[in-house]
């Protein structure tokens, strides 16, 4: 098996030489034989791997996995990270699933710690298994071609190297290696959909069917997942011909629209709509609805629905609008050195103290005199009455006007971050320092600023629920 895997690992380009590798790991037979390959194959390659444990806190046999987790490590000389979270709490504030709120937290959890720890790459052990599973939910949902690819090899950071195994693959692993590993009783709930999948259909399908139904249904993602990169690619050939975006507005060319194959018609339809709201979850009923008014009559034909976003036909043009509606706001405290993460924006701000004649300007970085800057600090969204001062501008300007001359829509300035101390603004990020922070020739220290969003994918969402394969 280890030598598949590696072959898998190459074959996808899943691994940087020397790379930095994050691993989920929940204490299961999965996740465990997932750390034993990479730590393995990092020993002879080059590169480092490190443990990730999430502690949902929902079973009386958490604490022992913790601690099986951090023995193992240490035995295997692996740095270790963990982190304890009420789950429960967390679904009832945010009214989701124990298992999406669970799914969430290890996600940001992972995102957090390679931030930290300047990982090139999140390993989490979902396998042919897990592959089926999620092709069979989308299918039994009625999910397009997207949800039919299932899980993605490789998605930005994150890798699955164990999509080239199974289930019975990783257990005789485990046991020709006798690696220490617990069992989560809660996979054998059939209150999960998930579960009832694992231990219901694809046995009675195995029986009744296809006793290959796993390998036929890990070719069945593949087939998706080349054809939607295809179609993506025609998408995206296609999408400057069609598409211009208006201030508050995106408009698609029906009557091109109109030329194009139905599923490229749903594909341009599909992008318009996330870019205008942000959101990624549109049913096919949804595009349906858009793509009924390609033969209707012009004007005010309007379609609303739960995301907020308006859709209408003026002559010949699709117009797509997201409501105005004002961002959460936010204010967060700052350390420096230290990073901060900003729920609203899904983003982690770092800080860091560099010396002048180290600082390299770059595209995203902002550079800022570090010791120009009174604190405390803080990093918040926009306030009625906020001022700054422009770079080699003699006054102040009002914040607003700011960022009416740099056309940001009315519904988006909430989301720009402002780095602050009390009523002095020091930076705009994403677009300028101001002059009470400016860099000048007597500069000795420079705080110098990045971002880095979350990679938040579709794929994601379909992964397993429970927790044995991380």
């Amino acid at each position: 098996m280890y030598q598949t895997v590696i072959a898998y690992i190459k074959e996808h380009n899943m691994i940087k030489p020397g790379g930095r590798i994050v691993v989920g790991v929940s204490g299961g037979a999965d996740s465990m034989a997932l750390l034993h390959i990479l730590h393995r194959y990092c020993r002879e390659k080059g590169g480092e791997v490190i443990a990730a444990h999430l502690n949902h806190g929902l079973r009386r046999e958490a604490i022992q996995e913790e601690q099986l987790v951090k023995d193992t490590c240490a035995a295997w000389g692996i740095a270790c990270y963990t982190r304890q979270v009420d789950v429960a709490a967390e679904a009832a504030r945010t009214q989701k699933s124990t298992e999406e709120a669970g799914r969430d937290c290890r996600y940001q959890f992972f995102r957090e710690l390679a931030h930290q720890v300047q990982a090139d790459h999140i390993a989490t052990a979902h396998h042919q298994n897990d592959q089926a599973e999620t092709v069979l939910l989308h299918l039994l949902r009625g999910s397009g071609i997207r949800g039919l690819q299932g899980i993605k090899p490789v998605s930005g950071p994150l890798i699955r190297p164990f999509l080239c195994v199974t289930r019975q693959d990783i257990e005789q692993y485990v046991q020709e290696n006798q690696l220490p590993f617990c069992q989560d009783l809660s996979n054998s709930d059939p209150v999960f959909t998930r579960n009832r999948i694992r231990l219901q259909l694809i046995p009675y399908l195995q029986e009744a069917f296809n006793p290959r139904i796993v390998e036929a249904l890990n070719r069945l993602a593949i087939i998706a997942r080349e054809e939607n990169a295809a179609l993506d690619e025609i998408a995206d050939r296609k999408w400057p011909q069609l598409a211009r975006s208006r201030q508050n507005q995106l408009e698609l060319d029906a009557k091109l629209l109109e030329q194009e194959p139905p599923a490229l018609q749903n594909r341009l339809i599909l992008r318009a709509l996330q870019e205008v709201s942000g959101q990624r979850d549109w049913s096919y009923e949804d595009l349906l609805r858009v793509r009924s008014l390609l033969d209707k009559p012009g004007s005010n034909f309007i379609l609303e629905w739960g995301h907020s976003v308006q859709v209408g036909k003026v002559y010949d043009t699709l117009v797509f609008a997201a409501k105005l509606a004002e961002s959460p706001s936010f204010c967060y405290p700052v350390d420096i050195p230290g990073s901060v993460y900003v729920k609203e924006l899904a983003t982690t701000f770092s800080f860091e103290i560099v010396p002048c004649r180290k600082f390299q300007p770059a595209p995203g970085v902002l550079g800022l005199d570090l010791d120009c800057l009174e604190q405390p600090l803080c990093l918040r969204s926009r306030r009625e009455g906020d001022r700054l001062q422009p770079r080699g501008f003699k006054g102040h300007k009002s914040l607003k006007k700011y960022l009416m001359e740099q056309k940001i829509p009315a519904r988006q300035r909430n989301q720009i971050p402002l780095l602050a101390a009390g009523e002095k603004i020091y930076a705009v990020l994403g677009f300028l320092v101001t002059e009470l922070a400016a860099v000048t020739d007597s500069t000795a220290r420079i705080l110098v600023i990045k971002a880095c969003p979350d990679v938040k994918t579709t794929e994601e969402n379909c992964c397993p629920d429970h927790g044995v394969g991380l």
